[in-house]
């Protein structure tokens, strides 16, 4: 029992080691929620790995039950490695962007915002052959308004001046989002509506969506 206590008790000290006293707060600290607010290159996705480690090694969690969510695919490839190295483990729980993470809640979920489970993903290419399509139904030009500037009109709309748009988007059919984007007359309103409606048409989720209807379900 002695020589196994002393093994632990090394194997904390390996999981704390180099770690600064902000850092070392952020992996310790167990109970209740955690904020920890940290610019870049400030270590996160170190603390980050080490927390995960000393969950799991002196905490005893099984990494299955523990979620790390962070902002790129490169960040949480960083994040599987050293938690495998320090954990020796090859379960590194599940780890993902932000966005994928969503993708699979949605994916699993799908039936509560009445979407298909092969929603559509939209991307860049996706998002401007839609801009192209509203354009050229209302008689829009780049003079009204260019495809930037319309994205990035939409972009805020989403997250501020209509962050409970997505409930439209779920509440009302298909032709109810037509008929509101027809109706429109305002060059905002034409672009805002018919992007929403040609997102619904096409069972589409923008990035700004992936988020909201994630929240959505777990809410």
């Amino acid at each position: 029992m002695k020589v196994e206590k002393i093994r632990m008790e090394e194997n904390e000290l390996d999981l704390l080691a180099g770690l600064n006293n902000a850092q070392l707060e952020a992996v310790t600290e167990t109970e209740g929620f955690v904020r920890v607010l940290a610019g870049a290159g400030s270590g996160k996705t170190r603390a980050l790995s080490h927390r995960f480690a000393c969950l799991v090694n002196e905490i005893g969690i099984m990494p299955s039950n523990i979620l790390c969510v962070t902002f790129t695919n490169k960040s949480a490839t960083e994040m599987r490695k050293r938690i495998h190295l320090l954990t020796g483990d090859n379960d590194t729980g599940y780890i993902n962007t932000f966005h994928g993470f969503c993708v699979s809640v949605l994916q699993e979920d799908s039936y509560a915002i009445q979407y298909p489970k092969s929603f559509l993903v939209l991307d860049n290419s996706d998002v401007n052959a839609m801009l192209k399509i509203i354009y050229e139904e209302r008689n829009l030009s780049l003079r009204d308004m260019t495809f930037t500037d319309a994205l990035d009109m939409i972009r805020e709309r989403k997250i501020v001046s209509e962050p409970d748009y997505y409930k439209n988007m779920i509440a009302m059919s298909q032709e109810a989002l037509k008929e509101k984007y027809e109706k429109a007359t305002e060059t905002e309103d034409i672009i805002f509506y018919g992007y929403l409606y040609q997102e619904k048409k096409c069972f589409g989720l923008d990035y700004n969506d992936i988020i909201k209807f994630t929240i959505y379900i777990y809410i």
